[in-house]
């Protein structure tokens, strides 16, 4: 039996644990924020997600969520891949949060004029009061 033979009959013990999932159409994503190393507890999502992708036949989209600049570091964006590859975690695609930013704005403003959101200039202190 062949690595994908072997593959494949392991990944049908777990064909029936996403309800009312449809082969080609599951979509996971790991997001890490690279401000550090990974951990187990991030192993542990990777792995969970990268699985449940493959398994459905889908795909598994390594997000970065770089939306805090100043913890975030590059050297960190590459451990992170480095880290999965040796997981033999192979995203399908590769994201920044901030690439989506122009559509988070959009959807931020219609939120807003629907009655759905508002936004709030008050410092944290008067919050706090």
């Amino acid at each position: 039996m062949d690595s994908k033979e072997a593959t494949t009959k392991m990944y049908a013990n777990y064909k029936k644990v996403l309800k009312n999932a449809k082969d080609g159409e599951v979509v996971t994503r790991f997001p890490p924020e690279p401000s550090g190393f990974l951990h187990v507890g991030h192993v542990k999502a990777a792995m969970l997600n990268y699985h449940y992708a493959k398994i459905y036949g889908g795909k598994m989209i390594l997000r970065f969520d770089d939306t805090n600049p100043m913890a975030e570091k590059e050297e960190f964006v590459e451990n992170i891949k480095r880290d999965l590859k040796t997981l033999d975690i192979k995203p399908d695609q590769v994201t920044h949060t901030s690439d989506h930013f122009d559509k988070l704005i959009e959807f931020m403003k219609k939120m807003i004029t629907d009655g759905n959101a508002y936004a709030d200039c008050s410092t944290g202190d008067e919050m706090h009061d």
